[in-house]
C-alpha cells in the first residue's frame, strides 16, 4: 500500500505513517482494484466505506430519467469520496466510475463515531479531520452551484476559471477535465462551450490548450 498519499489525506492529517498503520484496523480497511470505466458505487446504493483514491481518478456523475448526464467532480488520486454517505446510511444520488484504473482504500469511517474498543489514541483526531473533509465537500457543493447558477456560457466558463486560479494560487494552471467532461460539469452544450472558448481567447481573457489554461484578464482573479 502507498503510505505516501494516506499521510497526504485531510483524513490522517497530523499522523505518522506508523500511526496510520495503527489506526488502518479500526477502520475495516479494504484495498480494491476497479479498471476503467468500472463503476465503483451506483446511484441508489448504500454504502457504508468512504473511499481514498491511491492511483487513479474516479468521476461522479448523475443522470436522470432522459438520460442526461450531469458531471459532479473528478476526484483525483490522494483525495477521497463517498464521506456524507459513510456517515449518514443514506442511498447515494449519483454514479461513482472509475476514470482511470484505479486503487481504492475503502474505510468504514462510521467507526470514528463510537469509542475506540482498543483505546487507540489518534481516534480523536481522525474523527476531527473527517468532519474537516465533510465541510470541505460542502464548500465544493456550493462553488458548484455558483459556478452553474449564471444563465450565459461564458459567465459560467469564467466562474469556474475564476475559482480554479485561486484554488491553484496562480493565473496558469491544467484542469482535471477534458472538453466534454467540463462541458458536463458547466450544463451546457460542447460545441458551445468549444466556440465560447475560441471567442474568450480573442477578446484576450485567456489562452488555453487543450486543459491547460491562463487568465490574462485581472479581474478574473
Amino acid at each position: 500500500m502507498d503510505f505516501l498519499y494516506l499521510k497526504r489525506s485531510v483524513l490522517f492529517e497530523g499522523l505518522s505513517r506508523p500511526e496510520i498503520e495503527q489506526m488502518l484496523p479500526c477502520l475495516d480497511p479494504k484495498l480494491q482494484h476497479f479498471e476503467k470505466g468500472s463503476v465503483i458505487y451506483r446511484r441508489g446504493t448504500v454504502h457504508r466505506h468512504l473511499g481514498l483514491i491511491l492511483k487513479g481518478d474516479v468521476r461522479i456523475e448523475h443522470i436522470d430519467a432522459w438520460g442526461h448526464i450531469t458531471l459532479l467532480a473528478i476526484m483525483e488520486q490522494g483525495k477521497t469520496f463517498g464521506e456524507a454517505n459513510s456517515v449518514t446510511d443514506d442511498a447515494l444520488a449519483a454514479d461513482y466510475i472509475a476514470d482511470q484504473d484505479c486503487q481504492i482504500l475503502f474505510l468504514n469511517v462510521k467507526k470514528l463515531m463510537t469509542p475506540c474498543p482498543k483505546g487507540c489514541p489518534n481516534h480523536r483526531l481522525v474523527a476531527s479531520n473527517l468532519t474537516r473533509l465533510l465541510a470541505q465537500r460542502n464548500l465544493e457543493l456550493s462553488r458548484r452551484a455558483f459556478v452553474t447558477g449564471p444563465r450565459s456560457i461564458r459567465s459560467r466558463v469564467m466562474g469556474y476559471l475564476s475559482l480554479a486560479g485561486h484554488a491553484y494560487g496562480t493565473s496558469e494552471f491544467s484542469i482535471p477535465y477534458n472538453r466534454e467532461q467540463l462541458a458536463r460539469y458547466l450544463g451546457v452544450d460542447r460545441s458551445a462551450l468549444s466556440a465560447e472558448l475560441s471567442r474568450m481567447a480573442d477578446d484576450g481573457l485567456i489562452e488555453f490548450k487543450k486543459n491547460r489554461f491562463k487568465l490574462k484578464a485581472k479581474d478574473l482573479l
